[in-house]
């Protein structure tokens, strides 16, 4: 269920909408589905997610992507994580 603009979880949504069509899309597609060599995100729970992108922040090499994830997760807060993988989790369950 997704609450009213005015509750910090639709902000939240919100704002992981924002990141993930601005960042993510372009690899890992409209409906995190994955694209070409880049993984389906979709299938993925909301801990896996912020695992590997925390993973992915400290520089840690996951995967052959990991040269291209590193850049974009190092700019990414906890709170930016959180709510990327919260509206990848709720969008395209």
């Amino acid at each position: 269920m997704i609450l009213g603009p005015s509750s910090a979880f639709a902000q939240d949504l919100a704002a992981g909408e924002k990141l993930y069509q601005s960042t993510c899309r372009a690899c890992h597609g409209p409906s995190a589905q994955g694209m070409a060599s880049f993984p389906k995100l979709s299938d993925k729970t909301e801990e896996i997610l912020v695992e590997r992108l925390q993973t992915y922040r400290e520089g840690e090499k996951v995967g052959p992507n990991s040269a291209l994830m590193i850049p974009h997760a190092t700019k990414l807060t906890d709170e930016d994580i959180e709510n990327i993988a919260a509206y990848i989790t709720t969008t395209f369950p």
